[in-house]
């Protein structure tokens, strides 16, 4: 067994700051851009402005949510001790893996978020008198697309805490084992992208419609739930293969 208390020193230098800066990208855009269709949506309605900035401040909370998860994941394994007792090759592939699983699964939702936050500002200024409504959609909708960030999470924390020691493998064992933890990372980060993003699509658009036809809300977010639902659906399959990878193969 590769025994080094270096590189597991290093795989938890390295997961902290892949956590914490790949989940940087979306949530950044996400937030500025909320705030840059409410500039635009709150010069067509002036009068809106308290209402414009609570509900961009809201958004802008919620599209951090999976920044807030790496931030954690980030702190866990720099002052968590996870570099102490075990070492080795599988260890340090473990931790590594728990940064690209947090940090990749935080990207799509981010993005998705944003577009949710944005697009309910604008539905504001169209329809200021539906302001508990079109927030209400808003905020469904983003904590829809941030499940799929909790999956990441949940997957970055069993890498971290949760990996069995394998004492008395050899070389090649070893590098097979360290692979699937690796491989369990970018299948829940890279499956999250998509699904996180394109819900956050669809609330927006559900939201910009109750803005435009706000009589036809409960069709509109029944058609959400539905829409959700089904395209969130891929990042449960990337989930349960994680879950393989860890502990069934």
């Amino acid at each position: 067994m590769i025994e080094s208390v270096e590189i597991v020193r290093i795989a938890t230098y390295l997961g902290a700051a892949v956590s914490v800066s790949l989940a940087s990208i979306s949530a950044g855009f996400g937030e500025g851009y909320t705030a840059g269709l409410a500039n635009y949506a709150l010069m067509k309605q002036p009068q809106t402005s308290d209402q414009m900035s609570r509900s961009m401040l809201v958004s802008q909370a919620v599209t951090e949510t999976g920044a807030i998860f790496s931030l954690v994941i980030a702190l866990l394994l720099l002052f968590g001790g996870v570099d102490r007792g075990s070492v080795g090759l599988v260890k340090a592939a473990a931790i590594l893996a728990s940064g690209l699983a947090m940090g990749l699964g935080s990207v799509g939702p981010g993005f998705g978020s944003g577009y949710t936050g944005g697009y309910a500002c604008l539905a504001l200024s169209r329809m200021p008198k539906k302001h508990n409504e079109i927030t209400g959609n808003m905020l469904i909708g983003q904590a829809l697309a941030q499940a799929s960030s909790i999956f990441a999470l949940v997957v970055a924390l069993l890498l971290i805490y949760a990996i069995p020691d394998f004492e008395g493998l050899d070389l090649s064992q070893q590098i097979v084992r360290a692979v699937s933890y690796i491989g369990a990372g970018l299948c829940i980060g890279f499956g999250t992208l998509g699904p996180g993003s394109a819900i956050g699509y669809v609330a927006g658009r559900a939201s910009d419609m109750i803005g435009r036809y706000p009589r036809e809300r409960t069709l509109i977010m029944r058609t959400m739930f539905v829409g959700a639902a089904v395209t969130e659906s891929t990042a449960i399959y990337s989930l349960v293969i994680a879950f393989l990878l860890m502990y069934a193969l």
